[in-house]
């Protein structure tokens, strides 16, 4: 049975509300992720005191489909922050790392304006004309 956005939503959410720490080393994103093969993950933001070093959500959660899975793809996916669980929208970086683990087919849940509602994008959409080496 396929996972809904709703549920893909909750997951991350649920993970974040158990792990939340405003101090301490800032816990306050999580992302979950479901692959092509129906498997479901979700991984926490990593911060430090340094907040150049830290390590987003989304890569860490991609970090560990890719340690369960042989062969992961991403088929959809969904980063959300606070307490409330905002949907927000992936980072540059982490824009390049789903289309990377996806071959730009990834489905990618995003806010649409200050409110509750989102909308599914693919990758593609939010990373045009992505960069890639001619061989």
């Amino acid at each position: 049975m396929a996972i809904t956005p709703d549920e893909l939503i909750e997951t991350a959410r649920t993970l974040l509300k158990e792990r939340y720490q405003k101090e301490g080393h800032h816990t306050v994103v999580s992302a979950a992720l479901v692959t092509k093969q129906g498997n479901v993950y979700a991984g926490l933001h990593v911060g430090t005191t340094q907040p150049s070093v830290a390590t987003c959500a989304e890569i860490i959660t991609i970090g560990m489909a890719l340690t369960a899975e042989k062969d992961m793809e991403i088929d959809m996916i969904v980063a959300v922050r606070d307490k409330e669980g905002y949907i927000i929208s992936p980072c540059g970086k982490c824009r390049e790392y789903i289309a990377d683990y996806s071959h730009s087919q990834a489905r990618v849940i995003v806010p649409v304006g200050q409110t509750d509602k989102y909308d599914i994008v693919s990758v593609a959409d939010l990373l045009p004309n992505k960069y890639c080496k001619r061989i």
